[in-house]
C-alpha cells in the first residue's frame, strides 16, 4: 500500500540513526541477530533482490519491457487508484526526506562548514517549501506546474549539494571529524534520493527510461544500507585521506635529492645511531633488573620513548620511521604516469627514495655498533666486568640468528612503525580539527599564568611536534609493551628492530671477546640483522604505500 512504498522511498539505503555509532551498532547487530519475518514492502525488497548484483539486472532491462510492466499495472479499474497511491507515496517521501535534511543542516558544526560566509542562508533551509509545493503539484487534480515546480526543488537541491562539497573542502582543511562526515553523508544522501524522486514524478512519460537506473540504484543502497564494512569504509576514506596527506607532507623532508641534503641524512642518522647505543645498554639494564613483566614492559616503554624523542628534538633521524612517511610522499606522485615526463620525475622520485633509505639504515648501523662497542668498553674499563655476561651475549647473538625466528618479529615490528605513522597523522589531525593550538594560546588561565608570548610559543611547538611526538611516543611503548602483552598470552614475540639488534650485537662482542666474530653464530646474526633491516623497512613500506594509494584512489 502507500504507506509502505512511503517507507521504503525514505529507509530503503538512507542512513537511519542520528549518530555513527548508533548506525554502526545496528548495522553489528543486524549481522549477527536473527531477524523477524518480513513484513513490509522495504524488508521484502531485501528478499526480493538478495544481491547487490541484481541491480545490474534491473538497470539492463529495456525500457520498452519497463513500459510494458507500467501498462500492465495500470490494467484494470483499481489502476488509478494504485498510481494516486504511489504517487502520494513518492511525494511525502520528498516532503519528509527535506525536512530531514533541512534538519541535518542545523547543528553549528555542520552549519559553519556547509557557509561560505556567517549571515547565508543555507540552501538546505529552502528544501521543506520546495519539496512542499512540488508535492502539491503532483497531487493535486488536475495536476499543476510540475516541471517549474521540480525546477525550483532539482535547484535547491543541487545548491544543498555543492554546500556539502564546500564542507568536505573545510574538512580537508581544518581537519577531518568521522562524526561529521556521517551527518553530511546522511545529507547528501537524502538530497540525492529526493532528485531520484522529483526526475521520476516531474516526467510520467519517461518513467520506463528513468526506473531501471532508480530501481537498480534502490538496490545499491539497500545492500551498502546493511553493511558495516561498507559505513566504515565511506566515513573514514576522508579521515584515512587526510592522514596520508598529513604523513606525506613529513615524509618530504626525508627524501633527499642531492648531495648535500644526503650529507645531512646521513650525518643524523649517524647521531641517531649513536643515541640509540645508549637505549641498547639501558635495555640491558631493565632486563638485569628482573622485575615484574608488567614494570618491565613500562621500564622498556619509557626508554624507547625517550630515545625516540631525544632524536626527534636534535633533529637526528631513525631510518626505520622513514618508509611510513615517505610512502605517501611517493605515492602523491602516483598519478598520469603514462605520461613520459611524470613517469621520469616519478622514477627520479623512487632513487631519491632509495637513497634516503640507505643513508638512514648506513648511518644507524655503522655508528650504533662502534659506538655501542666503545661505550661496552669503557664500562668494562671503569667497573671491572662487561654490562653484560656471556650467557645473555650468547643468547643475544641466537636472538638475532637468521636461523631463528627473527624474520618474523622484524615483519611484525615493521607493522608497528607503520601504525606509530597512522596514529601520529590521527592525532595531527584532531589537533587541527579542534584548534587545540589557538585554543592552548588563548587559554585565559594559562595566559595569565604564563604571559601570551610564551603560551603563543607553546602552541607553536605542539601544533608543529605534535605529530613526531605521537608516533616516537607511541612506537616507544608498542616496542616496549607489545611482547609483555603477548607473554601474557603465553606467546614469546618479540619485537626486532634494525638499529637496537646490532647495538645488541654489539654490546655481546663486548662480553664474549673478538673471538666470536670467526664463529658461525656471529655471522648468521649479520645475516638476521640484515633481513631484520629488510623487513622493518619493506613492511613498514608496503603498508603505508597501499594505504596512501588507496585514500588517493577513493
Amino acid at each position: 500500500d502507500a504507506r509502505e512504498a512511503f517507507d521504503l522511498l525514505i529507509e530503503a539505503g538512507m542512513p537511519r540513526e542520528t549518530g555513527f555509532l548508533g548506525e554502526f551498532a545496528n548495522r553489528l547487530f543486524a549481522k549477527v541477530l536473527p531477524q523477524p519475518p518480513a513484513a513490509d514492502l522495504a524488508s521484502l525488497f531485501g528478499i526480493i533482490f538478495p544481491d547487490r548484483g541484481d541491480a545490474s539486472l534491473v538497470q539492463d532491462i529495456s525500457a520498452e519491457n519497463w513500459a510494458g510492466v507500467l501498462a500492465v499495472l495500470d490494467h484494470g479499474e483499481g489502476a488509478a487508484a494504485w498510481r494516486t497511491g504511489l504517487a502520494h507515496a513518492a511525494g511525502g517521501a520528498i516532503r519528509s526526506l527535506a525536512v530531514q535534511a533541512c534538519a541535518g543542516t542545523l547543528p553549528s558544526a555542520i552549519r559553519r562548514r556547509m557557509q561560505a560566509s556567517p549571515e547565508q542562508r543555507l540552501a538546505a533551509w529552502y528544501l521543506p517549501e520546495a519539496a512542499r509545493v512540488f508535492a502539491d503539484a503532483i497531487e493535486s487534480d488536475p495536476p499543476g506546474d510540475r516541471e517549474t515546480a521540480a525546477a525550483a526543488l532539482q535547484a535547491a537541491i543541487g545548491e544543498t549539494l555543492l554546500e556539502v562539497e564546500r564542507a568536505y573542502s573545510h574538512l580537508d582543511e581544518q581537519g577531518v571529524s568521522v562524526a561529521i562526515v556521517y551527518q553530511l553523508e546522511r545529507v547528501r544522501a537524502q538530497a540525492q534520493r529526493m532528485g531520484e524522486l522529483a526526475d521520476l514524478l516531474a516526467t510520467p512519460e519517461a518513467a520506463p527510461r528513468i526506473l531501471p537506473y532508480f530501481v537498480a540504484g534502490l538496490i545499491r543502497d539497500a545492500h551498502d544500507q546493511r553493511s558495516a564494512s561498507a559505513l566504515l569504509r565511506q566515513n573514514f576514506e576522508l579521515a584515512s585521506r587526510k592522514i596520508v596527506e598529513r604523513n606525506a607532507e613529513t615524509g618530504e623532508h626525508y627524501i633527499t635529492r642531492n648531495r648535500a641534503e644526503y650529507r645531512d641524512m646521513l650525518a643524523r642518522a649517524g647521531g641517531g645511531g649513536a643515541v640509540m647505543a645508549i637505549t641498547t645498554y639501558l635495555k640491558f639494564g631493565v632486563s638485569a633488573l628482573h622485575l615484574p613483566l608488567f614494570l618491565e614492559g613500562i621500564l622498556a616503554s619509557l626508554n624507547y620513548a625517550a630515545t625516540f624523542v631525544a632524536i626527534q628534538f636534535a633533529h637526528l633521524t631513525v631510518a626505520t620511521k622513514q618508509p611510513a612517511m615517505t610512502a605517501p610522499a611517493l605515492a602523491a606522485r602516483m598519478t598520469n604516469l603514462s605520461d613520459p615526463a611524470r613517469m621520469s620525475a616519478f622514477l627520479d622520485e623512487v632513487g631519491a627514495l632509495v637513497r634516503s633509505q640507505s643513508a638512514g639504515i648506513i648511518g644507524n648501523v655503522f655508528v650504533v655498533f662502534p659506538v655501542t662497542y666503545a661505550l661496552g668498553m669503557l664500562l668494562v674499563h671503569a667497573a671491572g666486568f662487561a654490562p653484560v655476561d656471556g650467557a645473555k651475549a650468547a643468547k643475544t647473538i641466537d636472538s638475532v640468528s637468521l636461523l631463528g625466528p627473527s624474520a618474523l618479529f622484524a615483519a611484525m615490528t615493521g607493522v608497528l612503525l607503520w601504525f606509530s605513522s597512522v596514529l601520529a597523522g590521527w592525532v595531527d589531525n584532531w589537533f587541527a580539527f579542534r584548534r587545540l593550538g589557538p585554543a592552548i594560546a588563548g587559554h585565559r588561565r594559562f595566559v595569565y599564568l604564563f604571559g601570551p608570548s610564551r603560551m603563543q610559543r607553546v602552541a607553536g611547538f605542539l601544533s608543529r611536534e605534535i605529530a613526531g611526538l605521537t608516533a616516537n611516543i607511541s612506537l616507544g611503548f608498542m616496542l616496549g609493551s607489545v611482547p609483555v602483552i603477548f607473554l601474557f598470552f603465553g606467546l614469546p614475540v618479540e619485537v626486532r628492530h634494525v638499529t637496537l639488534s646490532s647495538g645488541q650485537l654489539a654490546a655481546a662482542v663486548v662480553a664474549l671477546g673478538w673471538g666470536v666474530v670467526l664463529t658461525a653464530p656471529f655471522w648468521l646474526a649479520v645475516a638476521g640483522i640484515a633481513v631484520i633491516g629488510a623487513l622493518n623497512v619493506g613492511v613498514s613500506f608496503a603498508l603505508a604505500l597501499n594505504v596512501a594509494i588507496g585514500a588517493r584512489e577513493s
